[in-house]
């Protein structure tokens, strides 16, 4: 019987060890706002950088990490003049085309 009662308590003691160390894991994946896996296009922080100016105008908006991330307003690859503008960083590489060559039969 004592051997069953000091199993049970070292089992409640590893339970509120286990939860203290996950449950700040939880709560931080929790406040990470939900993205969809097939999203495309800008950050919502790039877009709302470039809310009220214009077209190659100088931007910064806070990354992943907290960084800062400076820029120009441009519009996003694949979309219109009439969308919004979204800060582009200036380390950005130029989109590739995707279009085939030409002189290519596809």
């Amino acid at each position: 019987m004592k051997a069953l009662l000091k199993t049970a308590q070292c089992v409640g003691i590893l339970g509120v060890l286990l939860h203290s160390f996950t449950m700040p894991v939880y709560a931080a994946e929790q406040q990470r706002p939900p993205r969809d896996e097939h999203h495309s296009g800008p950050p919502q922080e790039a877009l709302l950088a470039c809310k009220g100016l214009t077209l190659n105008d100088v931007c910064s908006f806070a990354g992943r990490n907290d960084e800062l991330i400076n820029g120009v307003c441009s519009t996003a690859p694949h979309q219109n003049e009439e969308t919004n503008l979204a800060c582009k960083p200036d380390n950005m590489p130029e989109p590739r085309n995707m279009e085939p060559p030409e002189d290519r039969e596809d």
